[in-house]
């Protein structure tokens, strides 16, 4: 899924935004959005002007104009955006998992490989005296 990848990007204040969009399950208007982020939110009009363009941009929602007005649907579910966040998840677990291994083992490595160093010195010493 093409949209996953961008779905994995959202920040938060994007995140907010579409938390509105998805609760209104409908087509809404700029001005509608607009409104409600002011009154809730305290955002400036350019703020969410800002957020829906890289939404847009991002293929997260869906832009269309009506003459002088633009309305913006949905393309993105809360759904999918959710399981696509588990599979993150899982995956940056799974990939920490792998790379705590290998810096331990590195680790060990390092630490055997010095002590084997200071044993042959050791022994280098008492050779010599």
């Amino acid at each position: 899924m093409e949209q996953q990848e961008v779905i994995d990007k959202l920040r938060r204040g994007e995140l907010i935004l579409m938390e509105y969009v998805w609760r209104k399950k409908s087509i809404l208007s700029k001005k509608e959005i607009i409104l409600a982020m002011q009154e809730r939110y305290k955002w400036r009009k350019s703020t969410t002007e800002i957020l829906l363009k890289r939404l847009v941009k991002m293929k997260v929602l869906n832009k269309k104009r009506a003459g002088f007005k633009s309305n913006y649907k949905v393309l993105v579910t809360k759904k999918e955006y959710l399981s696509a966040r588990k599979e993150e998840r899982y995956t940056s677990r799974d990939n920490n998992f792998f790379i705590r291994i290998f810096t331990t083992i590195h680790k060990i490595n390092n630490v055997i490989e010095e002590k084997s160093k200071r044993f042959i010195k050791n022994m280098q010493n008492i050779a010599k005296r």
